[in-house]
């Protein structure tokens, strides 16, 4: 059955220009890009994406980071979309990502930033609940 699900193409990514190197990716693995803009986020969109991380120590840095810069959100569709897109990004320090994976491919060699958040280059929802929920955020 068909899914949906949110994906970002973070600061680092678009900063240096490989966000549709990352889309081309996606969409070599099935992925459909149903809707796809660049934007700055606004602290309360972050604020929203993150609520999750509300209360732990790098909650500020996420934030912090996810608005220093232009992003591209995309609502992304097939089938298993949720857990075929956490299995095409890899592992979320991309020291760690196994090879073929977005964040292996596309790491930088130092992948944190100067307040310490990694770069890993995209986001993906991690539940068919939470991919709802960000989608609602930005579409």
């Amino acid at each position: 059955m068909q899914e949906q699900t949110f994906c970002i193409i973070k600061p680092d990514a678009v900063s240096r220009g490989i966000a549709d190197k990352i889309k081309k990716k996606l969409t070599d693995s099935g992925f459909e890009i149903l809707e796809s803009k660049l934007v700055n986020m606004t602290l309360d969109e972050a604020q929203k994406l993150y609520v999750v991380h509300k209360n732990k120590p790098f909650y500020n840095g996420l934030v912090k980071f996810i608005t220093s810069g232009q992003i591209c959100l995309m609502k992304l569709q097939r089938e298993d979309a949720v857990s075929k897109l956490r299995e095409i990004m890899g592992a979320t320090d991309p020291r760690k990502a196994e090879a073929g994976t977005i964040r292996a491919e596309f790491k930088e060699e130092n992948v944190f930033d100067e307040n310490g958040s990694i770069k890993n280059m995209i986001h993906g929802s991690d539940s068919d609940e939470n991919a709802k929920y960000e989608l609602s955020i930005f579409f």
